[in-house]
């Protein structure tokens, strides 16, 4: 189990998702999977409605979980491996529109997040401290390859609240 990372680690944008984190992320990211397996249950025309105008569907909310962790997984790996090139932010509003997510079969979005979700595990799982310590700009703002395991972790916390929230009883 690594530490938490400190303030210092990652601008204030953040530290809700850091919140968010559990002490030890990497078995958080394990338990989400479990939650994410679960929502394959779901009728698919539900999943693709949107709860409200300008609010995203449960397979868009999945969608963006997927292209976040790609994006913060490619951050943490040029980092830990010594990039200090800066990485640019995405616009996540601008992916979810072009995604088609609400076309997709929901098992498939599912299936692509657990296997990211697996690959992140085994890649943060792989980091020696002196990686996790590492940091990299992105989006103009410092951060360390720790903070975005934990970003990482909170950020599908709060999404898959959300999720469970809206869900009928």
């Amino acid at each position: 189990m690594t530490r938490r990372p400190d303030f210092t680690e990652y601008v204030p944008y953040f530290a809700d998702y850091v919140v968010k984190a559990d002490d030890d992320a990497i078995s958080q990211l394990t338990m989400q999977a479990a939650d994410i397996s679960v929502l394959s249950a779901l009728d698919d025309d539900l999943a693709s409605e949107c709860p409200a105008p300008c609010e995203w569907s449960i397979k868009e909310i999945l969608v963006h979980l997927c292209d976040f962790e790609r994006m913060f997984n490619y951050r943490a790996l040029r980092f830990s491996r010594g990039d200090t090139l800066p990485i640019e932010a995405f616009e996540q509003d601008f992916y979810v529109a072009s995604s088609e997510a609400n076309q997709r079969p929901l098992e498939n979005i599912i299936g692509e997040l657990l296997s990211l979700r697996a690959a992140t595990i085994l890649f943060f799982g792989s980091m020696s401290e002196a990686m996790l310590d590492r940091f990299g700009t992105a989006g103009g703002n410092p951060v360390s390859v720790r903070a975005l395991l934990f970003i990482i972790a909170g950020h599908c916390e709060g999404h898959l609240a959300d999720i469970r929230s809206g869900l009928p009883e």
